[in-house]
């Protein structure tokens, strides 16, 4: 997954700590079970499609915000159980093709995403870095502009990722 070693200017960067050891909070990302509970937008109902959580295997999920439905997936790159996820994510068609946003923004095809696992004191913390992708120069400007919002997303995303280690469905 080369993607993630780019040189690119203002990657987005997102830090987040979880009251659980790291081991149960990477294990979050690696069941079917999880993800399906705290995977993705929350405005959304989320579910999962398929999950082949290994390097180059692929997650696949399905959105549906009132009646609105898309699909992402997930293409694993490096991990290192407990301390390295790496992934691309895309939107997709129903059959996991790579498809463009849905959005009247020009956006990259694929982020490339770095996640770092660190525990201290039974805390965990998640420093996330994204990256565009082979970006046209109108990707690289969409994918700045939207900096703020990806930040809230996955805010509020790792926010049900809190709740779901705390009722202990792990």
């Amino acid at each position: 997954m080369e993607a993630t070693q780019t040189a690119f200017k203002q990657p987005l960067v997102l830090e987040h700590e979880f009251d659980a050891p790291k081991e149960t909070v990477f294990t979050a990302f690696s069941t079917a079970g999880a993800l399906g509970a705290w995977w993705g937008p929350v405005e959304c109902k989320n579910s999962v499609i398929s999950l082949d959580f290994r390097t180059g295997g692929m997650f696949h999920y399905k959105m549906d915000m009132q009646g609105q439905v898309s699909y992402g997936r997930l293409v694993f790159g490096a991990i290192d159980p407990y301390d390295l996820l790496e992934f691309t994510i895309a939107f997709a068609d129903a059959e996991g093709r790579v498809v463009k946003a849905p959005f009247a923004i020009e956006l990259p095809l694929e982020i490339a995403y770095r996640l770092v696992f660190t525990e201290h004191n039974g805390k965990t913390r998640i420093t996330l870095t994204g990256t565009p992708v082979n970006p046209t120069k109108e990707e690289e400007q969409g994918f700045i502009s939207i900096n703020a919002d990806m930040q809230r997303g996955f805010g509020a995303s790792f926010n049900k990722l809190v709740h779901y280690l705390a009722a202990g469905k792990h």
